[in-house]
């Protein structure tokens, strides 16, 4: 076995990955399945060639193309990914990728599509009820999730495409993998000749375009991340995005923060009442609402802004709102609480009854996260456009639409 050499002399201390047929499976027990049949009326795609007819030395050829793909301005990235290996979980994915982790695109799960931001850090998907049903995530403000922008996690999302998709985290990533043979074995792809190199695992492969040199597909069981334990399982087509496409890219991130993120709601902690909230009254009258919210789910990611906005009414003094926020931590609980005082004066003082309703929401971009995301899209998008490859006019047209 020999080693791709290493661009940046860095080697992962993890178990290697895997590799073996043009196609990526997933399995358990010895037991293969085709990824695009695992989604609903999908079909096995034809396996390329599997006798190449000559082969050349696999370590030079991967060491330029991991070089090439390091600089890389932005990627579009097509086909499908699962969140880990053996997941059933299969989502057909369709992205463009900016070196800065900017990045934009569709993922499709269980024939549902939904539209994907990911910026500043940040992740965002666009999607129909029925995605945030298959997904299991319930919330106090559910019924605004459909068909608006609302911020999620990555194992809502199927993974998180900035934190392995970025062009030299991926090149990294894959200079991470040992080589299984000393060969590249040519093959035709899809039309397109190229070299499949083999990586050491059981099903980590790798195609070369014999022409451009560059990596046109990747299929890895487990794309890790450095300094993460696991990442997704993907099949993915790549190629360099052209300047049309990183315009589009960040033209289409900048309206939406500048819009929609605005009002997007947070689907990573299920937030919820913890046991019941009290309300009472003094002389005023003078109204307090208090109450403990939590993880509902137990399982929630990061740290979700909540607010509460409480409505104090009586039919002959009318209504009273009050509000607060705080800061729920996964598996935590938040203690909020807030007051209103009708402060009615008069010679004889009357009793009232006042009754109070509750309603509890998430932020998912609050005013400060909006303006520093705008500050940071316009700064990355002048260093990607000024900083990154030079793709022929060709490319530029084939990747714009994407």
């Amino acid at each position: 076995m020999a080693p791709v050499n290493q661009i940046r002399g860095r080697r992962r201390g993890r178990r290697a990955l895997a590799a073996a047929g043009a196609v990526l499976a997933l399995g358990l027990a010895g037991c293969s399945i085709d990824l695009s049949s695992l989604r609903p009326g999908g079909e096995a795609e034809e396996e390329p060639t599997t006798e190449p007819a000559e082969t050349v030395p696999a370590a030079p050829l991967m060491e330029e193309a991991l070089a090439d793909l390091a600089a890389y301005p932005a990627l579009t990235a097509t086909g499908q990914v699962a969140e880990s290996v053996g997941s059933a979980d299969v989502r057909d994915a369709s992205l463009t990728v900016a070196d800065s982790g900017t990045a934009s695109g569709t993922i499709r799960a269980n024939g549902v599509e939904a539209e994907l931001i990911s910026a500043d850090g940040l992740l965002f998907l666009r999607a129909p009820e029925d995605f945030w049903l298959d997904q299991g995530v319930f919330g106090p403000d559910f019924d605004d999730y459909d068909g608006n922008w609302v911020r999620a996690s990555a194992a809502q999302a199927g993974f998180d495409p900035s934190a392995t998709l970025v062009p030299a985290e991926l090149s990294a990533i894959l200079e991470g993998i040992e080589l299984e043979s000393d060969e590249a074995a040519e093959e035709n792809l899809d039309g397109t000749l190229t070299h499949r190199i083999d990586l050491a695992g059981e099903r980590n492969q790798v195609w070369i375009n014999a022409e451009t040199g560059q990596i046109q597909r990747i299929a890895i069981e487990e794309l890790v991340p450095e300094g993460a334990e696991s990442g997704p399982q993907v099949r993915l087509d790549l190629a360099e995005a052209g300047t049309a496409a990183i315009e589009e890219l960040y033209d289409g991130v900048t309206a939406a923060a500048e819009g929609d993120l605005g009002g997007a709601r947070d689907a990573r902690i299920e937030v919820g009442w913890d046991g019941s909230p009290d309300m009472s009254c003094e002389d005023g009258p003078d109204c307090t609402w208090s109450g403990t919210v939590h993880d509902a789910s137990g399982n929630g990611t990061g740290t979700v802004t909540v607010r509460m906005d409480v409505t104090f009414s009586n039919e002959d003094i009318g209504e009273q709102t009050c509000s607060d926020t705080g800061d729920l931590e996964a598996g935590g609980s938040l203690d909020l609480s807030c007051s209103a005082n009708y402060d009615i004066t008069s010679a004889d003082p009357k009793s009232y009854q006042v009754g109070a309703e509750a309603k509890l929401s998430t932020i998912g971009l609050t005013d400060a996260q909006q303006e520093k995301m705008l500050t940071t899209l316009d700064e990355q998008r002048e260093a990607t456009l000024s900083g990154g490859g030079s793709p022929s006019a060709e490319e530029e047209g084939e990747d714009g639409g994407n």
